[in-house]
């Protein structure tokens, strides 16, 4: 049997490059700047393609994170909750976004509700979906400090690796979940 495909871990990845590029694009277009060979008139197109790749990809992403967590924990822990709010919160602000920028209007300010959401807005939602996701995804649910010690800073230093080794050959212990409780 193969190994399981998360789509969830793979989707977010696109959305926080999107929105990176969106932000970069649409400074450049505030400032009317040619960089790498990309005339100022291709900004728009950029940070407006990209602000559609953001609400597009951020939707699946979404979902998935709903079915994949159901699948893997047993309750909604409070970074779940926030991870579902920013996530909603990222699809506002990119369909707002998107309705702001097709209405007509003046050149792109930074300075602008539309800029600081573009610019400053989805960035942040990202970082802060990210460092949730972080969480989660390396077995912790809380935001409070770890006590975790690493093993490689004892004296002497435990690789982990070496001492699962050894257990490597051993049958896998099952409980049978329905006769446990009988």
């Amino acid at each position: 049997m193969g190994r399981e495909l998360h789509l969830h871990s793979m989707v977010v990845h696109a959305v926080i490059a999107f929105a990176a590029v969106a932000a970069a694009a649409f400074a450049l277009d505030a400032a009317g700047a040619s960089f790498a060979g990309v005339a100022p008139g291709t900004w728009p197109l950029l940070w407006r393609g990209s602000l559609l790749l953001v609400l597009l990809c951020a939707l699946p992403a979404t979902v998935t994170g709903i079915t994949e967590r159901n699948h893997m924990y047993a309750r909604w822990h409070g970074s779940h909750r926030a991870k579902l709010i920013l996530s909603l919160s990222l699809l506002t602000l990119a369909a707002c976004e998107l309705a702001a920028a097709s209405a007509p209007g003046g050149a792109p300010r930074v300075g602008s509700a539309l800029g600081a959401a573009v610019v400053a807005g989805n960035p942040l939602v990202c970082l802060a979906l990210s460092f949730y996701g972080l969480r989660i995804s390396l077995g912790r649910q809380a935001v409070a400090r770890t006590s975790y010690v690493p093993d490689m800073m004892k004296t002497p230093p435990v690789d982990v690796l070496v001492s699962a080794a050894a257990h490597v050959a051993e049958r896998a212990r099952v409980i049978e979940v329905m006769e446990e409780g009988g």
